[in-house]
């Protein structure tokens, strides 16, 4: 099951990452404004704002294999749709639709590591599974630009390309996924079942772990989705041409991905919040080396952007999936609330940085927006409560007496 939501989430990220590396051609083929393609590349994190909650209590009662089957059929559809875009509108609504799908494979991931997982298994099943968007992101920024338009001749080229390996994955999912023996097989997830999903919504709403990290969320969405959607066309404004810049993001994002197998599993229980400083600040400084840097100094910090950016959301969702009151049964729930406000940020990321770029005429004030939310961040890492190891085996001895 790892390796399948592995490549379900791959998928997410191919599809995610099929437009930034193309902004300049489709800005010319569709005469579109900057702050036009900052629309179109926050459309669907716009989106998954409403759908993750209402989603989220779907994939917990439905199961992950009909729902998350269910999402990667939309994602390809969204996909598909894209090379038919003759338009703003359409280009917007195409991308939109993968807002109804994405947001049930990001959803059931954490669910399916809470259910055949557990301790700290679930840390380095955390960070594998969320290799895949970032894989997938690497493979389009790398084969968009010098491989798909190349092969198709157009831009458009991405949704038979792209669309034929998504296409594949899909029916690997259907063919071999299966429901954790563990589902619907507690007491506490059939009493979940009769509860609305309101209910639910405002009872974990009082937890302040649940709290801190909606903010963390937004914010770090607001990073990561702004930064990662305009990284080529600032590599392009920095002198690349369109297939360096490709290859140089795809390059920070693969070696990214070493960031999310190493830093999860040493983000031991009990120390998560730390470490979301330590990498918040981290990202901070990158950001600061990508406006003022070039040459070697600019891919270094282009590379160690992503290598700190990516154990983010993982570290979060594992500090969800360990406080008390959410655990695997609620999970999906809780999920669902850390999307809704993490794609706020995951919209206005991509918009703001094209809205002023309209402005300024360059990415420059965007970017240093970007490093001053991630070092205003870590002033509220203290509020995150969490259970060291030692303090979880101590309260099971005062259970077991």
């Amino acid at each position: 099951m790892l390796l399948l939501i592995w490549l379900l989430y791959a998928s997410f990220g191919l599809a995610a990452g099929s437009i930034p590396p193309l902004v300049e051609p489709i800005l010319e083929d569709l005469h579109l404004s900057y702050s036009e393609m900052g629309l179109i590349l926050g459309a669907w994190q716009f989106v998954y704002i409403f759908t993750a909650s209402p989603l989220g209590a779907i994939v917990d009662r439905l199961g992950v294999r009909r729902s998350l089957g269910l999402g990667i059929i939309v994602v390809l559809i969204s996909l598909i749709l894209r090379g038919l875009a003759q338009d703003f509108y359409t280009l917007l609504l195409a991308v939109a639709l993968f807002g109804v799908g994405g947001p049930i494979i990001s959803i059931g991931a954490p669910k399916i590591v809470s259910l055949w997982f557990q301790g700290n298994e679930r840390n380095i099943a955390a960070g594998i599974y969320t290799t895949g968007p970032l894989t997938g992101t690497a493979i389009a920024l790398a084969t968009a630009g010098g491989f798909v338009v190349p092969l198709t001749g157009s831009w458009r080229g991405i949704s038979i390309v792209y669309g034929s390996v998504i296409l594949i994955v899909a029916i690997a999912w259907w063919l071999f996924s299966k429901e954790s023996p563990s589902t619907n097989s507690t007491k506490d997830n059939q009493t979940d079942k009769n509860d609305s999903t309101l209910m639910v919504m405002n009872e974990l709403l009082k937890i302040r772990n649940v709290r801190v990290v909606l903010v963390m969320a937004f914010a770090t969405f607001l990073l990561n989705h702004g930064l990662g959607n305009w990284l080529p066309t600032l590599l392009i404004e920095r002198g690349m041409t369109m297939t360096q810049a490709g290859t140089w993001a795809a390059l920070g994002t693969a070696i990214g991905i070493s960031g999310l197998l190493i830093i999860p599993p040493i983000a031991r229980q009990g120390y998560r919040a730390l470490t979301m400083a330590v990498l918040l600040v981290i990202a901070a400084v990158a950001g600061v080396g990508l406006i003022f840097t070039t040459g070697t100094i600019l891919i270094l910090s282009v590379i160690i952007s992503n290598i700190v950016r990516g154990p983010m959301m993982p570290i979060q969702t594992l500090i969800l999936m360990e406080t008390p009151k959410i655990g695997a049964k609620r999970i999906g729930a809780a999920a669902g609330l850390f999307f809704s406000a993490a794609e706020i940020g995951g919209f206005s990321g991509p918009f703001l940085l094209g809205f002023i770029h309209d402005l300024t005429g360059s990415l420059n004030t965007g970017i240093m927006m970007l490093s001053a939310v991630s070092a205003t961040l870590v002033l509220i890492m203290p509020l995150l409560k969490e259970i060291k190891p030692q303090q979880l085996d101590q309260s099971k001895m005062k259970t077991k007496i």
